[in-house]
């Protein structure tokens, strides 16, 4: 890989471990969480869908045990946020936006580590799908709530799909690496931000159809 185009994936891999682990402390805050639950929160949102990719895809050590900094942005930034946490009453939206950044950066990031393994299309989409939701999954269930990725129609795996898939047909016709970089993310989250501005969902199956019918 290119120097630049290395340093372009390692920087949005250090930024999308900041902003998952600013959205853990947020998900502990509401759940009134001590500090050693925002850290664990923190560490196990920024880090948990790129476990996954590499448990999945055999890289062994995964990424944080091969470079501990990983470890350590997500709990400075966890440590940084703690102290402002209690001067400072953050709305319950507030953790939407850091959100979808974090789902648009690890989408691409997912992606672009399963492509330089040189693996089909379609694997490289999922693996880029399960990067991005995984963390925030794992997150969400550990803070008691609903996972974004199984709410009623919500828009959260559906959002990173299609960026998944735009960054595997660009990849396919020899784009520029930033400029596949650029349209993976900001389809993630163009479509993430609409279906949080305008309320946007997915059609739900009736609940006859899911019950087999009525008698």
């Amino acid at each position: 890989m290119p120097v630049s185009a290395n340093l372009l994936l390692t920087s949005a891999d250090f930024v999308g471990t900041a902003v998952f682990a600013a959205t853990g402390v947020l998900a502990s805050s509401r759940r009134r969480m001590d500090w050693i639950g925002a850290l664990v929160l923190a560490i196990v949102t920024a880090t948990g869908g790129g476990t996954l990719r590499d448990l999945l895809t055999g890289q062994l050590p995964v990424f944080w045990i091969r470079q501990p900094l990983y470890l350590w942005i997500a709990t400075g930034t966890a440590l940084a946020m703690l102290p402002l946490l209690h001067r400072v009453r953050f709305p319950e939206r507030a953790l939407l936006l850091p959100d979808a950044i974090g789902l648009a950066l690890y989408t691409w990031i997912g992606c672009e580590k399963a492509q330089l393994l040189g693996l089909p299309g379609i694997v490289v989409a999922l693996l880029g799908v399960m990067t991005g939701t995984a963390g925030g999954l794992i997150r969400d269930v550990l803070s008691a709530q609903i996972p974004n990725i199984l709410k009623k129609g919500e828009l959260y795996a559906a959002a990173s799909i299609p960026g998944a898939v735009v960054f595997v047909v660009m990849q396919s016709l020899q784009a520029a690496p930033q400029a596949i970089a650029a349209a993976c993310m900001l389809t993630v989250l163009a479509i993430r931000l609409a279906a949080i501005r305008w309320q946007l969902t997915l059609p739900t199956i009736p609940e006859d159809s899911a019950s087999g019918g009525k008698n």
